[in-house]
């Protein structure tokens, strides 16, 4: 939803799941215009509230814009109780600017950490291959958290399979020294819809995001 009051609707029936960066286009007929980008499609509003579903089991979503991710955007799945969500910020949009999702099957061995800064917005991802300690990286730069954010996590969300023997359920923080300094719960889109922890997380240039996989 625009602040304008207007509604934008999305599509993308052929995605890859497990593939970053599929993009989400105007559609479908007749509710929009087909095959537009967010761009091109709402340029000149301010996208304010909205929620990405994935039939079975969504990762993450986001906007891109010349190459880097502008906004974090709430998902959610198909098979769980939905709501549209006031977005993490305000979205302005402009030509350029992309719509993009990420999903998965509901046995996914990935990881999905959104963040939301003062002045930033950013993914990391793992992939499990076997039980131990992982750490997450960007989906852009394969950078830890601390190379890619300037300043204090303030909202975010976490998405990944239902490891119900690993502890803790979520992503840790740790700071330079190891020390953990926040926590993000995990969420399964196609057991619950995942909702932001508003957190006050401190970012050094070494700090890192781990996660604890049972597989």
């Amino acid at each position: 939803m625009g602040r304008s009051g207007k509604i934008y609707t999305f599509e993308n029936t052929a995605v890859t799941d497990g593939t970053a960066g599929e993009e989400m286009q105007s559609g479908p007929s007749p509710y929009a215009l087909t095959a537009q980008s967010l761009g091109d499609y709402a340029q000149g509003d301010v996208l304010i509230s909205g929620v990405v579903t994935a039939q079975t089991n969504a990762g993450c979503a986001y906007v891109s814009y010349g190459g880097e991710i502008v906004a974090t955007l709430p998902v959610t799945a198909h098979s769980v109780t939905n709501k549209m969500c006031v977005l993490a910020k305000p979205i302005a949009v402009r030509a350029g600017m992309v719509l993009q999702v990420v999903t998965h099957v509901a046995a996914t061995t990935q990881y999905y950490l959104c963040c939301e800064t003062a002045n930033q917005s950013h993914i990391f991802a793992y992939t499990s291959t076997g039980a131990g300690t992982g750490s997450l990286s960007s989906i852009l730069t394969s950078q830890g958290i601390g190379r890619v954010l300037k300043s204090p996590i303030r909202q975010a969300y976490f998405t990944g399979p239902a490891d119900t023997t690993a502890a803790p359920a979520g992503a840790i923080i740790l700071n330079g020294a190891g020390t953990p300094v926040g926590f993000v719960p995990i969420s399964l889109s196609s057991k619950a819809q995942p909702e932001y922890s508003m957190v006050n997380i401190p970012v050094d240039l070494n700090t890192v995001g781990q996660v604890v996989a049972d597989a």
